[in-house]
Order: C-alpha cells, then structure tokens, then sequence
C-alpha cells in the first residue's frame, strides 16, 4: 500500500497509460479521481475500480473544465497528493516545420501543453493546502531526439520538460515534487492501431521506430505506470525536477 491515504487525479484515465496507472494507484492505496473527456471510457475505468475512483468529465484545453475537475476531486476527497497529466497525443500528419499544416499546431499544443499547464495551475495549490504531493508530466521519447519529424509534437512535448522543471523550482518549497516521464513507444490501442494496423501513409509514420527497434521491446503501459507510481510514492522524495527516459535506451545511444 505505497499509496495509502493518498489521493490522485489522473488525467486520461479512460485508456492507455493513464487506465494502467489508475488501477496500479487504486491498488496501492490511493483514491482516484479518473479525467477523462471520453465519458464511456472514463465511466468504466472507475466502475472497473471500484469504490475508491471517482470519474470526472474534463477537458483539459479547456480552463472551466480544469478548475472543476479539481473542485469536485476535493470535494469528493478533500485533499490533493498527486497530480499524473497524462492526457495527451500526437496526429498523423504531424511533420516538419516546413511541411506541417498549421491546425495541427492548433489541436497538438493545446492538448500536450497546455492541459498540463491548466492541471498544474489548478491542482497544485490544493497539493499545497493538502501539504505537499508529486506533479507527474508525461512527455515522449521525441522530446530528446533531434531526427524526429512530427515537429509539433516535439515542440509540445519539449516545452513540457522545460515546464516541469520550472514547477520543481517553483513550488520545491511549498513541499511540491514535480518530474517528467519520457515514454519511447507504448503498446497502447492507439499506438497499435496506428503503426500495426494501419498503412504508413506518410514520413512520419514511415520513420517512426518500430516495435523490432526496442531492444527490450516495446513499452507496455503497466511500465509508466510502475514509473509514475514510485513518483507518486514517497519512496521518490529525493527525486525534484528530473526528466526519465522509459524507451529502452534508444534516446541514450
């Protein structure tokens, strides 16, 4: 029970890494707030819990949405421990900056930057009323690559490191821990049906590394979430502002 008595609001917690985290939390003690826009999805993740997960309709590019999801998490719990922005993603025709059509910067900044951005400034001052917790970004293996060509994603997903480490200056004082996980690729159903199923229509899809490329294999969500649990955990106490690549070492060499 690393988490016990400890409360999470999980942002995209109707799938992927965020559903495999929620669960992991719930099992370690946490009660769990599930955000999720997709109310389907975000209902049956809480259902599939139980009693100690809450669903939350949220939107994350959207300010109102944010502040009431943490208003009903302290209403419901009436503390904050955790903060795990996991919502997020990138489109396929994500490009070079001199190919890519600007609407993609439209829907891929909003969601990969600044939903994150709205749950910090939301959350973390009931995390500081609560006394403390771990703020949690995910940001992606492309963030520390220079050869990848989904240009947006990686301008997102770049400014969400510099972000975190700028929470962890901030509020380190105010007993906040804020750190960033860099996924390589994750087998999530998304991914899958992207890179699986689908054609490589286009450079990005075609460049991408493949499931063979990982020497480990390719990431399964239960291995963020293993990593956001330790953040979560005060087991991680000394652990402020740090960036964590989990990509099987393909961002190192």
């Amino acid at each position: 029970m690393r988490l016990a008595g400890k409360v999470a609001v999980i942002t995209g917690a109707g799938s992927g890494i965020a559903e495999a985290s929620a669960e992991v939390f719930a099992r370690e003690g946490a009660s769990v707030v599930i955000a999720e826009i997709d109310e389907v999805k975000g209902a049956a993740t809480a259902d599939k819990i139980g009693e100690h997960a809450f669903f939350v309709h949220t939107d994350v590019t959207e300010e109102n949405s944010v502040e009431h999801l943490m208003q009903q998490a302290m209403k419901k719990f009436g503390r904050l421990d955790i903060l795990f922005s996991c919502a997020g993603g990138s489109v396929a025709n994500d490009s070079v900056v001199t190919e890519v059509d600007l609407e993609v910067w439209q829907k891929t900044i909003p969601l990969d930057l600044m939903g994150p951005f709205l749950c910090a400034r939301y959350g973390i001052p009931h995390m500081i009323a609560s006394g403390g917790g771990s703020v949690i970004n995910v940001s992606s293996v492309v963030a520390l690559r220079g050869n990848h060509p989904a240009h947006v994603y990686s301008a997102a997903k770049g400014g969400l490191i510099s972000f975190t480490r700028s929470l962890a200056g901030a509020y380190s004082s105010e007993g906040v821990r804020s750190n960033v996980i860099c996924p390589g690729m994750i087998a999530t159903d998304r991914i899958k049906n992207r890179y699986n199923k689908k054609p490589k229509s286009n450079r990005r899809a075609a460049t991408v590394s493949t499931y063979g490329s990982y020497q480990f294999g390719a990431g399964e969500p239960i291995d963020i979430a293993n990593i956001a649990l330790f953040l979560a955990s005060d087991e991680s106490r000394m652990i402020n502002g740090a960036t964590i690549p989990a990509d099987g070492g393909i961002s190192a060499y």
